[in-house]
């Protein structure tokens, strides 16, 4: 019976793991900003867009990590936080803790996108996505923030945005997504 519970325990922290360390796939439409985009680019610094989920909890980690990141570059980065509303939801749904957490961080926008219409016109699907371009429009980075799904810590999308903002040079161009899918 001991033998049992041993196994059942494992399988069930394979399980976990696999989770935890399994990507969303996804790759942005293009190399450049979306023309037909309703989001604006800002045209004196970089643009960095992250989409989330408005009920992904993986996506607090990757709030603390932008967090995080705006204090390494000193802000020289406009930060758009773009929460995907599936269809068929009734506005104000999206209203819960991860929007609070967003509305409150200092220099960044938070917007709305009503049945993902901004996530499929980047590419995007998961929560977490974070998009890097050059005030021309020119995607530089693309991938996560977290080193794993829900985790915080040091991570290659991080030092990749931040390498790139502070240097104009980054080690990688992408990383793999570790959040909800958006829709």
């Amino acid at each position: 019976m001991g033998v049992l519970w041993v196994l059942l325990l494992v399988a069930g922290f394979t399980i976990l793991e696999r989770e935890e360390f399994t990507p969303i796939t996804g790759v942005p439409i293009g190399k450049n900003f979306p023309a037909h985009s309703l989001i604006q680019l800002a045209s004196d610094k970089p643009t960095l867009l992250i989409f989330c989920h408005p009920y992904c909890p993986c996506s607090r980690a990757s709030l603390h990590e932008l967090d995080q990141l705006m204090t390494e570059t000193a802000n020289k980065i406009s930060v758009i936080i773009v929460f995907t509303i599936p269809k068929g939801i009734a506005p104000g749904w999206e209203q819960g803790d991860l929007w609070k957490s967003a509305t409150s961080m200092q220099g960044v926008k938070v917007l709305r996108d009503q049945d993902g219409l901004e996530a499929e016109r980047f590419g995007v699907q998961g929560s977490g996505h974070a998009l890097l371009y050059d005030s021309s429009g020119k995607l530089f980075f693309s991938g996560g923030i977290t080193p794993s799904r829900g985790h915080e810590g040091d991570n290659p999308g991080r030092s990749a945005i931040a390498s790139f903002v502070l240097t104009g040079h980054a080690l990688v161009d992408h990383t793999p997504v570790f959040g909800c899918p958006l829709l």
